[in-house]
């Protein structure tokens, strides 16, 4: 199966000691891919991102690194306590 590297959920492909950003993000596309198809969809070079990022973080199985800030809106609920009053 492999080692699975993600950089913002895009799978992250490598080629001899250099880092690639594809822009492939289901698993099942990725593991249908042969080596030739993923050479093709290789895309801007992040070998010293990914260096850095494991290095700080360790190198132990599937990695989802997630560097961008997170879009989705955090709510707060404040309830309304009601007093019964007699």
């Amino acid at each position: 199966m492999g080692l699975y590297i993600r950089l913002n959920n895009q799978f992250v492909y490598k080629k001899g000691k250099k880092f690639y950003l594809t822009n492939i993000k289901k698993v099942s596309e990725w593991r249908d891919m042969n080596t030739k198809q993923k050479e093709r969809v290789m895309g801007k070079d992040v070998t010293t991102k990914i260096k850095s990022l494991i290095k700080k973080h360790g190198s132990k199985s599937n990695m989802n690194f997630m560097t961008k800030p997170s879009k989705k809106k955090i709510r707060k609920t404040v309830r309304k306590h009601k007093m019964k009053g007699g």
